[in-house]
């Protein structure tokens, strides 16, 4: 559920009941090192101890029940009167099986519309079984489930994957499980199976476009891909012949040079021939597959391809969950409610770590001013998350889950530091480009730059992007040279590396929004409009690629822009997505092409090849996108996804 406002008035702001649960990272403070180190013993028990319980049969029962009941209340307690043990830890070990249940409950529906929809696509389904990928089926259901296409992706190839053991296990179908092994030997053919192929794509797609009455600018691309292929068939039938007939780590990848290679081969480098040399791989094995997957498919259960919760658990890894009104075995003083209010007065709380023949430990718990600013909003403490800590320093974590309205979680101190830096205006539609992170990560119709910290936060993520380069290069040097003491310290500082940019990332994730809201507050707007943020980088490379996975595209932080521009101007604003196509390209000025060629450096400025103005593309794209018909989202993603109903 998402935020709609209760009042439109200009008076005041949108109201929003709904309740949100977040959680957040407080700070243990123990008496000393020693102290600290046995705490943090005791909590790594308690976690083995939940580890314990978490045994396939109960598993097993706990799917029984969820389907009975859902409810997480009446899933807990019925869970340890079928399992007959109920002690305290078990209470926290229940909580995380009920999550995992009604993830892998969740899963099988979608494996289920998954194996619905392939069977409706045959040629989806063999591309499905030779690669593990199919784009087509990605960009389908991610519309139709409303999912980032990267989980259908691990949805794709995590069943695939599961499909190869189930079959290895069925002694009926072991002639078939070594033909259906993901990247094993596939079955020999000759070159004059490969070209015949090429026929039928060609002839196939010649069909299927020929019903339409007008093609796209990619349909006729397609076809004219499949066209270059019968053409230079002589140079494209050995090579894909010796790419059946050989073993590949991983078929996508090694399709993927191999598209390369043959766009070189035949005189046209730039030409992006991947998909038009998977269908013709596609049509070349359709036979072999159509003849065992579908009754394989149709005998086949979905338990078989969504593993069992916990099957594959690491010991101690899930944290120890202390619900308030239960009496654990590390202690609090009071429930929720004396919690919150003694928290509130004095900014901290005490935590008992008893065990049994053994001195009591505490330790007291801070919390940072902006949990104690999100208390005294309203919000109040549901939950604590102990989880214990791992060499050398074995520092417990503890988090606190909040629960209040939208409202209790918000600040103003971050817009209302961007509002003196940005000019006064006056626009009711502002356009919003998304580019790469640096000087133009958004550009707006209007005369803003991006402030100071968001270019300094860029900056160190591209050299942190260098620093990764330069230490790959070492590791797989180091690797080579068999020096396993170097690759080890060079892949610890990697890891290192990752961290520290993702939480650059994170932190600009949290303040691009405030800064949005901030110039949409100083042009008293009523619309922001963006592209429809459904990029992807799968066929792309270089510069284009990096760009893409550069770019803040998640649409959270829109969302919340204008949530927060909506409190600050007392009314709501709108937020509307317009089609990307030639946003980029056309002048708005003239309506002429802009000349922006690639590896030429005319990615931020470019000629107009009308009127020769050189234009910043990014400001134009912003103007162009401002002028554009939208469609209007809903505002069911945003502020979370964690939504409670109103009491």
């Amino acid at each position: 559920m998402g935020t709609q406002a209760a009042s439109t008035s200009k008076t005041s702001p949108p109201i929003n009941l709904d309740k949100v649960m977040r959680s957040y990272q407080v700070a243990l403070k123990c008496a000393s090192p020693s102290q600290r180190e046995e705490i943090n013993r005791r909590i790594r028990n308690l976690e083995e101890r939940q580890h314990d319980l978490l045994i396939q049969d109960v598993v097993k029962k706990a799917l029984d029940l969820y389907r009975t009941n859902p409810k997480e209340r009446y899933f807990v307690r019925q869970v340890g009167k079928a399992v007959g043990k109920n002690p305290n830890i078990a209470e926290s070990a229940y909580h995380w099986l009920q999550i995992a249940v009604k993830g892998k409950i969740d899963k099988e529906k979608k494996v289920q519309g998954l194996l619905n929809f392939l069977h409706k696509n045959p040629q989806q389904l063999v591309e499905w079984m030779i690669f593990g990928r199919s784009p087509y089926t990605e960009s389908s259901l991610g519309k139709y489930w409303k999912l980032q296409r990267r989980y259908v992706i691990n949805l794709l190839t995590s069943s695939r994957m599961q499909l190869d053991s189930f079959s290895k296990k069925k002694q009926r179908n072991y002639y078939f499980s070594n033909n259906l092994v993901l990247n094993g030997a596939l079955p020999t053919y000759k070159q004059q199976d490969v070209v015949q192929a090429i026929d039928d794509a060609l002839i196939h797609q010649t069909n299927n476009f020929s019903q339409l009455p007008t093609l796209t600018k990619n349909q006729q691309a397609f076809l004219n891909k499949l066209k270059l292929l019968k053409q230079e068939q002589n140079i494209v039938a050995p090579f894909l012949t010796s790419w059946i007939n050989s073993f590949h780590p991983s078929r996508w990848k090694s399709l993927k040079n191999l598209s390369k290679e043959l766009a070189e081969l035949i005189g046209k480098p730039t030409r992006k021939l991947f998909s038009a040399v998977r269908q013709v791989v596609v049509f070349t094995l359709f036979d072999h597959f159509m003849q065992s997957v579908p009754q394989l498919l149709q005998g086949l259960s979905i338990t078989a391809l969504v593993p069992p919760p916990f099957k594959r658990k690491k010991q101690g890894r899930l944290p120890v969950k202390l619900l308030m009104k239960k009496d654990y075995v590390i202690t609090r003083e009071g429930n929720a409610k004396d919690l919150t209010r003694q928290v509130k007065n004095n900014g901290r709380t005490t935590l008992g770590f008893p065990q049994m023949g053994k001195k009591k430990l505490t330790a007291q718990v801070l919390f940072p001013p902006k949990v104690l600013e999100y208390l005294k909003n309203g919000a109040e403490i549901k939950v604590f998350q102990v989880s214990s800590g791992s060499a050398p320093c074995f520092k417990p974590r503890v988090d606190v889950v909040l629960e209040g309205a939208h409202d209790c979680f918000h600040s103003h101190k971050l817009l209302h530091t961007y509002l003196p830096k940005i000019p006064k205006g006056k626009k009711q539609v502002l356009g919003l480009d998304i580019n790469r992170l640096g000087e133009f990560m958004v550009a707006f119709n209007t005369s803003v730059s991006v402030p100071k910290d968001l270019m300094k936060l860029a900056e160190r993520y591209k050299h942190l992007e260098k620093v990764m380069k330069e230490l790959n290069r070492g590791f797989l040097r180091k690797r080579k040279e068999h020096d396993i003491l170097g690759s080890c310290k060079l892949k610890g500082e990697l890891n290192r590396v990752y961290t520290r940019r993702s939480r650059i990332l994170r932190e600009i994730t949290r303040r691009l929004p405030h800064f949005l809201a901030a110039v949409m507050v100083k042009n008293k707007c009523h619309t922001l409009k963006i592209e429809e943020l459904e990029v992807d980088p799968t066929g792309t490379k270089g510069a284009l690629a990096k760009a893409i996975y550069n770019m803040p595209d998640n649409l959270y932080i829109y969302k919340k822009a204008v949530w927060l521009a909506s409190l600050e101007l007392g009314y709501d604003v709108r937020l509307e997505t317009v089609k990307p196509y030639h946003t980029s390209s056309v002048h708005h000025n003239c309506g002429g092409t802009i000349l922006r060629q690639p590896g030429s450096g005319s990615y931020d400025s470019a000629p107009c090849g009308k009127c020769g103005q050189m234009v910043n593309t990014h400001d134009n794209a912003a103007h162009n996108i401002s002028s554009l018909p939208g469609t209007l989202l809903p505002s069911d993603l945003f502020p979370s996804t964690h939504v409670r109903e109103p009491t």
